[in-house]
């Protein structure tokens, strides 16, 4: 009668090899009984509805009830984004870390919020694309409705190393990425401080009505800056 399970155990494909081959095995037996499978090498789910109050994580941080999401493929980035949660109330509806993502992944998350009533945030942290054009098939619906906001790691050669060794994660060409975040509709974070302050904005305002963005300020470098960054995320300045 087990419909879904979450396996936070390390030492799957991340290790390669042997790793690789149980990973497989793993995933095959799961769909052989019809389950579903969050992970492995995560740090679980949480849900934050009163009439569940679900903390399947190891870890004591539990952000208040809200609308914003999150899907990590880093436990340790989740749980920072938490408790940065918690310290400024922003509420949140249910977290997910997904780690290697064998079964459950990114794609069938936004699937879920699209229709989840609960949520009308979506921020994401990703270290790969599993499959890149339903990525981009879905997001571009979902985004319309809910904003999405993602940071994708592995942007340097280094960093891209580093993410294999971590969750397995296939290396991406970085204006590859952008441009499937252009074309998608989903807004990019560069750091992480800039998806703390894209979730608090978009959490707590309505989503604007249009593109047309008017700058009123009392000093032209501010004004500059913002304007850069109004043309940088594809919104549109009166003349």
């Amino acid at each position: 009668g087990v419909r879904a399970i979450v396996v936070i155990t390390a030492g799957f494909a991340e290790v390669g090899g042997d790793g690789r081959t149980r990973q497989q095995e793993l995933a095959d037996t799961v769909r052989g009984y019809g389950m579903r499978m969050v992970g492995p090498n995560c740090m679980g789910l949480l849900n934050t509805d009163p009439d569940i109050r679900l903390n399947a994580t190891f870890t004591p941080v539990v952000p208040p009830r809200g609308r914003v999401a999150l899907s990590s493929q880093s436990g340790a980035l989740g749980l920072a984004i938490l408790e940065w949660a918690r310290r400024t109330h922003l509420g949140f509806s249910t977290f997910v870390s997904v780690g290697n993502k064998a079964d459950v992944s990114t794609n069938d998350l936004l699937e879920y919020w699209e229709d989840d009533e609960a949520t009308g945030v979506i921020l994401l942290y990703l270290e790969s694309f599993g499959n890149p054009r339903r990525f981009a098939r879905i997001a571009r619906r979902v985004s319309r409705s809910k904003p999405i906001v993602a940071m994708k790691a592995g942007r340097t050669l280094a960093g891209k190393r580093a993410a294999g060794s971590h969750t397995a994660a296939l290396a991406s060409n970085d204006v590859a990425v952008d441009a499937l975040f252009r074309q998608s509709g989903v807004i990019r974070a560069e750091t992480l401080n800039e998806m703390f302050d894209l979730a608090a904005t978009l959490g707590n305002q309505p989503l604007p009505r249009g593109r047309r963005i008017a700058v009123i300020t009392n000093a032209g470098g501010p004004g500059i800056l913002c304007a850069d960054g109004c043309e940088a995320g594809g919104l549109v300045l009166p003349e």
